[in-house]
């Protein structure tokens, strides 16, 4: 599961890069804005969805990463609709950060299950 999480996060790196092209304008000159598009859809699309196959073993509850995750491929999906220039774009991002802000107030575990050691001196 450690080299899925590892492809995902340079995947996400390589997105990450190709959307400072994009929305910055750095790097114009290096790699093309159709090309940048493509490589932006493509690894962003790859980082999430090997992200969606490893998130049941991750250390936070399947809940909370169930809904970290859709609000986050919400959002890239309303990138992907900026970036086509495609109606309801903004609607499609800002409901993307609804969910990814309703996420964080969820609690990231069950619960907090203290260990019950008898060696231990202070309770």
């Amino acid at each position: 599961m450690s080299i899925i999480k590892s492809i995902a996060g340079a995947a996400f790196g390589v997105s990450f890069l190709m959307a400072i092209i994009l929305f910055t304008g750095y790097g114009r000159n290096i790699i093309p804005i159709p090309t940048a598009k493509y490589i932006f859809i493509g690894a962003g699309g790859i980082g999430f969805f090997l992200n969606l196959i490893a998130f049941q073993s991750g250390k936070h509850h399947p809940v909370y990463n169930f809904v970290y995750w859709s609000g986050s491929i919400i959002l890239f999906i309303g990138l992907v609709f900026i970036l086509m220039i495609w109606p309801y774009a903004f609607y499609i991002v800002v409901s993307g950060l609804i969910i990814l802000g309703v996420s964080f107030l969820l609690p990231s575990q069950l619960s907090d299950v203290k260990p019950t050691d008898p060696e231990l001196l202070d309770d």
